[in-house]
C-alpha cells in the first residue's frame, strides 16, 4: 500500500485543503478450488487471489465569516475508489444471495450483480412473435414468450433465454461519496448541519423482488396493479402467472435500482448560557435531530443500509429496518 497526500492552509488559515491518493494491492487471497472425486473432498483452499484498490479523498474547510458577532464555517469532502479482481486461480464464479447472484471475475469490481438485462414487456403477441424467444424445460421442450412476458436481452444469439444470457447488470460501488457541513454562530447561538451523499451506486432490492414477483399467493405491493392484463397494454410490469413458468421474476435489472442519495444526517442547535459560576468555565444547552430527511429515487425504505460486513453483501437490500429519526436534548458544562 502506498499513498501520497497534500495539506494546504491558505489565506491566514481561512481555507484548508487536504487531498490523498492511494493504491493498495492485496495478494494471496483465499480462493476455493474444486477437487476431483478421488480425493474424497469437493473443494480446497488456495492462496491465488489478487485484488487491487485505488482511489482518492479530498477535504475542504473554510472560515467564511469570522468577526465578533458572526462566525460561519463550511466544509465538504468527496471520495472515490475503484477495486478490481486481478487474479483468481480459476474461472469466474457467482454466489447466490437472496435470490440474486454476485459475480467474482478477473477485471471486474467486487460485488457486481450478475443476471439478465431486460428490454421491457411484450405489449402484443406480434411483438413476442417477432422476438421469437423461448425457454427450454428439463425435458427439452420449448415454450415461447408471449404478450405480457418480459423481453430479456440475448447474449448468446440462439433464440433461447438461459444462463448463457446472464451479464453484469449493476455495480454497488459508488462513483463518488462524501459529505458537506456548515456551522453558523451568532453571538451565543449556533446552528450546525451535516449532509452525506452517495452517487452512482446500484442496489439489488431483494425485498421488492419478493413482493412484486407476481408468481405466488403471497401479498404483493400495489405496483402489481400495473401488471399486463390485455393485448396492446404498455407497461413495465409483466403478467402475473402462478409459479412463473417463463421466469419473468428471475434475477434481472428489473430489481436493480440506482440508490444515489442526499441525506441530512444531523441538525444541531445550541445556546451558550450567559452565566459563568466560579466552578465552571461555561454552560450551554443543545438540541439535535438525527436522520432528518433523505432525497433519493430509490424505491426501498432507506438507500443507506448494511446487511453485513461481507463484501458480497454490499448493495443488497434484504428488508432491514430503516434508519429512524432521533431527537436529543442536553446540557453541556465546561469544567
Amino acid at each position: 500500500t502506498w499513498n501520497v497526500g497534500l495539506d494546504l492552509n491558505l489565506f491566514n488559515n481561512r481555507l484548508y485543503i487536504g487531498a490523498e491518493y492511494y493504491i493498495s494491492n492485496t495478494n494471496n487471497l483465499l480462493v476455493q478450488k474444486q477437487l476431483g472425486e478421488e480425493y474424497g473432498l469437493k473443494y480446497y483452499w488456495s492462496n491465488e487471489g489478487k485484488l487491487g484498490n485505488k482511489g482518492y479523498n479530498i477535504n475542504f474547510n473554510a472560515r467564511l465569516i469570522d468577526n465578533k458577532s458572526w462566525k460561519v464555517n463550511a466544509g465538504a469532502s468527496v471520495g472515490h475508489y475503484k477495486n478490481e479482481v486481478k487474479a483468481l486461480g480459476n474461472d469466474a464464479f457467482a454466489n447466490s444471495l437472496f435470490g440474486g447472484e454476485v459475480l467474482t471475475a478477473i477485471g471486474q469490481p467486487l460485488g457486481v450483480f450478475y443476471g439478465y438485462k431486460t428490454l421491457g414487456v411484450f405489449a402484443t403477441s406480434q411483438e413476442a412473435e417477432q422476438a421469437h424467444l423461448a425457454v427450454v424445460s428439463e425435458t427439452g421442450a420449448k415454450t415461447y414468450f408471449g404478450a405480457g412476458d418480459i423481453h430479456f436481452a440475448e447474449v448468446k444469439q440462439d433464440g433461447i433465454i438461459d444462463e448463457n444470457d446472464r451479464q453484469v447488470i449493476g455495480n454497488p460501488n459508488p462513483d463518488v461519496f462524501g459529505n458537506f457541513r456548515f456551522n453558523l454562530q451568532y453571538k451565543a447561538f449556533s446552528l450546525a448541519a451535516v449532509f452525506t451523499y452517495s452517487i452512482g451506486n446500484d442496489v439489488y432490492n431483494a425485498l421488492r423482488a419478493r413482493l412484486e414477483s407476481g408468481s405466488s399467493l403471497n401479498n404483493q405491493t400495489p405496483n402489481l396493479l400495473n401488471r399486463w392484463t390485455a393485448d396492446g397494454q404498455a407497461t413495465n410490469v409483466p403478467r402475473a402467472t402462478y409459479a412463473d413458468p417463463m421466469g419473468n421474476a428471475r434475477f434481472s435489472d428489473r430489481w436493480i435500482e440506482n440508490a444515489s442519495f442526499l441525506k441530512l444526517k444531523q441538525l444541531m442547535a445550541s445556546y451558550t448560557l450567559p452565566i459563568k459560576p466560579k466552578f465552571i468555565q461555561g454552560a450551554s444547552v443543545w438540541v439535535a435531530v438525527g436522520n432528518v430527511f433523505t432525497l433519493t429515487k430509490y424505491l426501498g425504505s432507506d438507500p443507506e443500509f448494511c446487511y453485513g460486513n461481507n463484501l458480497l453483501y454490499q448493495g443488497i437490500d434484504a428488508g432491514l429496518v430503516p434508519s429512524t429519526r432521533s431527537y436529543n436534548i442536553g446540557i453541556k458544562l465546561n469544567l
